[in-house]
């Protein structure tokens, strides 16, 4: 009886062009305006609604949507969503294929190796804003948007949330300057803690000051140099080294202990992925830098009145940062989909760390043909044959050697064996 109700649910749902469009949030074109000759009859509307059936006029307006959408590229916003979307896609196929809990783990880890090097695609383009801006790279402009607007919200969210949960704690008085909520430096929080939290009634009552303050009248001189040197000096440099210093170890730290110390607990395409990100964050920071270098060198050249060699450079580094992004999201796919790539010298210091793709489990992904080829590996159950000849570049989409060069070869001799016997025998 639920199925029959259900089924009748669906035929109640009147789906046509209009429904479909504002489920995507396109305007639909076949609208009309309302003006004054029409008001007695839809009153305040402002369009006529209009019915038109699902065609492949529908699906043109669709295609034509994206296509001028993505002329100013993706926001973040839209990768995020797109990510989601596919996930989602996938845990029901995979639930129809294995169940509910196999299907939610392996959408998971999918999906949090993904959001590594969605994250590193974020601090790329925070970091070449700038580039992005001055190169004029239109597919890139809405990205870049994005990551600005989050990170200044972000930072607006949080000094405004401290400022708020201390006036809570604080109402008899309280002041502050904008420039300090506004501030983006790292001791802001802690600094506002130890002193605006303390003073009251233009008294600190925090237990150091207090204890300063019962100093003898004979050395207060000296313990109040040593108090303001403290809390105005040497605190917060000693403070801000310390969260600089943990800001720049975290990435490695992390790393080390999740997919080394606890690499029990971490499933392999999570570590591959993050050992994989890691070794090409080393490469890529030289990249950059030859990158700025450059920058650097055609400015000059501009200086000096030469505009035909800065126009070449801007164009190589339009390349370069096109060429990174295009292979960081590479990345993002495969990652995305439980895949693995392979990358000459990348991929081999990666697997030196992470070691190979255990077969047997279903959350180990896709596959690793380049691995078969590896003598190093043969303790470990694989095939391990050495490969003879130029070292292999390419393993096909999604890591499955297809050997499609062995196969051309084999169907060309095939095919020339056969003219050869059709127009040339006796």
């Amino acid at each position: 009886m639920m199925d029959l109700v259900t089924k009748l649910l669906v035929f109640l749902i009147q789906i046509d062009q209009e429904t479909i469009l504002n489920f995507f949030g396109i305007s639909d074109p076949n609208i009309i305006a309302i003006n004054s000759d029409y008001q007695t009859i839809y009153g305040n509307a402002e369009s006529i609604p209009i019915s038109t059936s699902v065609s492949f006029e529908t699906l043109r307006i669709i295609i034509q949507a994206i296509i001028d959408y993505s002329k100013r590229g993706l926001s973040l916003v839209d990768v995020e969503n797109i990510c989601l979307f596919i996930t989602f896609i996938r845990f029901i196929i995979l639930t129809v294929k294995y169940n509910i809990k196999t299907s939610f783990y392996i959408c998971s880890i999918s999906l949090f190796a993904a959001a590594l090097w969605y994250f590193h695609a974020r601090e790329v383009v925070l970091n070449w804003s700038g580039t992005i801006k001055g190169l004029g790279m239109k597919e890139l402009s809405r990205a870049r948007s994005s990551a600005l607007e989050d990170k200044n919200a972000y930072k607006m969210s949080y000094r405004s949330l401290i400022v708020t949960e201390f006036r809570k704690q604080l109402p008899t008085k309280f002041s502050y300057t904008d420039n300090e909520v506004r501030s983006g430096s790292d001791f802001f929080s802690l600094k506002f803690a130890l002193t605006k939290s303390a003073l009251r009634d233009e008294y600190r009552i925090d237990p150091i000051s207090m204890f300063f303050s019962r100093m003898p009248k004979s050395i207060s001189s000296v313990t109040d140099k040593i108090y303001y040197t403290i809390f105005d000096n040497l605190l917060p440099r000693i403070v801000n080294q310390c969260i600089r210093t943990f800001k720049a170890m975290w990435p490695i730290t992390s790393w080390v202990y999740f997919t080394r110390v606890w690499k029990q607990y971490c499933p392999y395409l999570i570590r591959w992925h993050w050992t994989f990100l890691q070794t090409y964050d080393w490469i890529e920071q030289y990249l950059f830098k030859l990158a700025i270098r450059v920058s650097i060198y055609a400015w000059n050249l501009q200086r000096a009145g030469i505009y035909d060699r800065p126009a070449i450079i801007a164009v190589g580094l339009r390349c370069m940062l096109y060429l990174e992004f295009l292979f960081i999201f590479y990345a993002l796919t495969h990652a995305l989909f439980s895949q693995y790539f392979y990358v000459p010298f990348l991929t081999e210091n990666t697997e030196l760390h992470v070691g190979p793709r255990p077969k047997e489990s279903l959350y180990s992904g896709g596959y690793t043909d380049w691995q078969e080829y590896n003598s190093r590996w043969k303790p470990y159950g694989l095939e391990g044959r050495n490969k003879s000849g130029f070292p292999k570049l390419w393993y096909g989409w999604l890591g499955k050697d297809r050997q499609i060069p062995q196969k051309l070869n084999k169907f060309s001799r095939k095919l020339f064996r056969k003219l050869r016997q059709l127009f040339f025998r006796r």
